[in-house]
């Protein structure tokens, strides 16, 4: 497959089983191009990385087993549960409190597949009168389409500009992975083709599906490491075009990678606030979300976003959370491994060397806090791992942060 006949795709590994429930809320949102092309940065980029620690005595760990607000919360058992709290305001991010749960207003379950050259998983939809294929991303918040040459080879679907109209939103400047190039907005019929549900519940859940806004991905932004992404981030700051689900009525969604004999992997979406069915999943067994990258230090797309109390990288504390330094972690579907902090990444270097240990990145483990005073944990094995920018949106962080993808979150319901 051509590099640009690929969805883009953030590079890096896979591993556990997880259970996400995010609750969604319509207010403001937040940035997402700088951490999506740090977790999607060029393959070669990163592949030179662990080169060099290879050459220093390390096994290379650049292992692709598979792919690489308001406050919210995410609850934790044999599987990992996010679950989202109802806060007062949108301003809110200390001592918010659970409400009662809506009882829910319909669903409509989309099957994911599962794509090895991607090492990711992507889901079809309609835009128009034309089917579409993108990676599901929890890190990025637009319904896009590309704006190709409809070249028979192509899988991921042919833009064709009569099926749609213009949206009266000014083309924006976007980048991915590296590449930059002009996003055209504009509106047209949305529908999700192989949808389990019925259509009634997606009525109920996209009032809007007759003029939904959306992106035309230039060719520019198509080339190398790189592709579409649904996104499922519906909060961002105000000056961001229209979010896919901020267009919805969705408030909660599910990404089930478990593996189950006769299921396939799926993505659901919820009207309402889904209650658990299961009282280990409840607020009580949740880590709270926070919505610090926006309010302090200028991400423009409000993440799903948790707070590590630890991480251990082959049986040592690599970084703890403190009063003053904390460890940031986006949850991402749309990135296969792990991307950290620069500083963070130079200083597991550094002691793996004095340590003399023979994997850069062997065992990673994220420790995280529950609301019960219990500790969850998210695990990988060599997971792909890329360095971030350790002032992403333009001011320093008072820690480290984190983008964990499939590696950690394969083989888990993420809610």
């Amino acid at each position: 497959m051509a590099e640009r006949d690929r969805p883009m795709v953030r590079h890096a590994v896979a591993q556990p089983f997880i259970a996400l429930l995010l609750l969604l809320y319509s207010s403001t949102t937040h940035s997402f191009a700088s951490t999506r092309t740090a977790c999607k940065r060029s393959l070669q980029q990163t592949i030179s990385a662990h080169s060099k620690y290879q050459n220093n005595n390390f096994n290379s760990t650049s292992v692709i087993s598979r792919r690489s607000s308001i406050t919210s919360s995410i609850a934790i058992a044999s599987s990992c549960f996010f679950f989202p709290q109802l806060s007062s305001s949108a301003a809110d991010i200390e001592g918010a409190t659970t409400k009662e749960p809506q009882q829910s207003r319909g669903s409509v379950t989309i099957p994911l597949q599962y794509e090895p050259k991607l090492c990711a998983y992507t889901v079809s939809y309609v835009v128009g009168d034309t089917k579409f294929g993108a990676i599901v991303d929890t890190g990025s918040p637009f319904l896009v389409v590309p704006q190709t040459s409809c070249r028979p080879d192509y899988k991921w679907g042919c833009y064709r500009a009569e099926e749609s109209q213009p949206s009266g939103l000014e083309p924006t400047y976007e980048r991915f992975v590296g590449n930059e190039g002009m996003m055209e907005w504009r509106e047209g019929k949305f529908s999700f083709p192989d949808s389990i549900s019925n259509l009634s519940n997606f009525e109920s859940l996209f009032p809007q599906s007759s003029s939904m806004i959306f992106g035309v991905v230039s060719e520019s932004l198509l080339d190398g490491t790189g592709g579409l992404f649904l996104g499922l981030v519906k909060e961002t700051n105000s000056w961001i075009r229209p979010s896919f689900l901020g267009q919805s009525d969705v408030s909660a969604f599910s990404v089930d990678l478990r593996q189950r004999e006769g299921l396939n992997k799926s993505l659901t979406l919820f009207g309402g606030i889904r209650q658990p069915d299961n009282p280990s999943r409840s607020p009580s067994h949740a880590i709270t979300l926070v919505r610090d990258l926006n309010k302090r230090f200028g991400d423009a797309t409000i993440h799903y976003v948790g707070v590590a109390s630890s991480l251990i990288v082959n049986g040592y504390n690599l970084a703890t959370t403190s009063r003053r330094s904390k460890i940031y972690v986006i949850f991402d579907t749309g990135c296969s491994g792990m991307s950290i902090s620069t500083s963070l990444f130079n200083e597991r270097y550094s002691i793996a060397r004095k340590r003399k240990e023979n994997n850069l990145w062997g065992n990673v483990e994220l420790q995280f806090n529950t609301a019960s005073g219990g500790v969850a944990s998210l695990n990988a094995k060599k997971p792909l791992t890329t360095t971030l920018d350790d002032r992403p949106w333009g001011k320093k962080l008072d820690g480290h942060l984190i983008v964990l993808g499939l590696a950690f979150l394969e083989g888990h319901e993420m809610t």
